[in-house]
């Protein structure tokens, strides 16, 4: 049975990102390029653009799973009985993640930008419900540690969790443009200025 045309191009749609996927993973995604993804996919390069426009927009998609599997990481976690004793640490892991998925190469670090409307006038649908998943998951986590006495040191009770959490993000975009401005060079360095940041941001006294 012959497939309909949608079915075929949403299945050569899937193999051309998967393709570029990979080659990521492989290569970096600085040398991803059309010609490598066609030929990983098995399709002609102009097939890789009639799907996603330019390679801007194909990257895009890397990007966004990429983030989406910070939110599917996120989703999996709870609480650890080791990390009650360490939250601003367990806080920091997930910030430095997700500075390292944003600042991965130039070419990320500039599609982010584009992608939340920093460096382009709109913002893109998909990257803002990812985001806003992820400051979500950061603030349910805030919320556990205000409501749990376990947790040591407390955090503060002055301020929601949402709250919070606008000033996370503007640390880890602040973090992210310091590494790729090369202001700093090592990423132990920014995890250790990062937690000064947090220990005085966050915590109660």
């Amino acid at each position: 049975m012959t497939r309909k045309p949608q079915q075929r191009s949403i299945a050569t749609r899937a193999r051309v990102l998967a393709a570029a996927r990979d080659l990521s993973r492989k290569h970096g995604l600085e040398l991803v390029t059309a010609e490598a993804v066609a030929q990983e996919a098995g399709v002609a390069k102009g097939t890789v653009f009639s799907h996603f426009g330019d390679m801007d927009g194909l990257l895009s998609h890397v990007l966004l799973d990429r983030l989406n599997t910070l939110r599917s990481t996120a989703e999996e976690e709870t609480v650890p009985a080791g990390c009650r004793s360490d939250p601003v640490g367990m806080l920091l892991t997930r910030m430095m993640s997700f500075i390292a998925v944003i600042t991965d190469s130039p070419t990320i670090l500039r599609l982010f930008l584009d992608n939340i409307g920093v460096t382009k006038p709109n913002c893109a649908a998909e990257f803002v419900a990812t985001l806003d998943a992820l400051d979500a998951d950061i603030a349910v986590f805030l919320k556990t540690w205000q409501e749990t006495a376990g947790m040591k040191p407390a955090l503060r009770q002055d301020r929601s969790p949402e709250e919070m959490v606008d000033g996370l993000i503007a640390f880890m975009v602040h973090g992210a443009i310091l590494l790729k401005s090369h202001q700093i060079t090592d990423r132990t360095a920014l995890e250790a200025r990062l937690r000064r940041h947090l220990e005085a941001y966050l915590l109660a006294g």
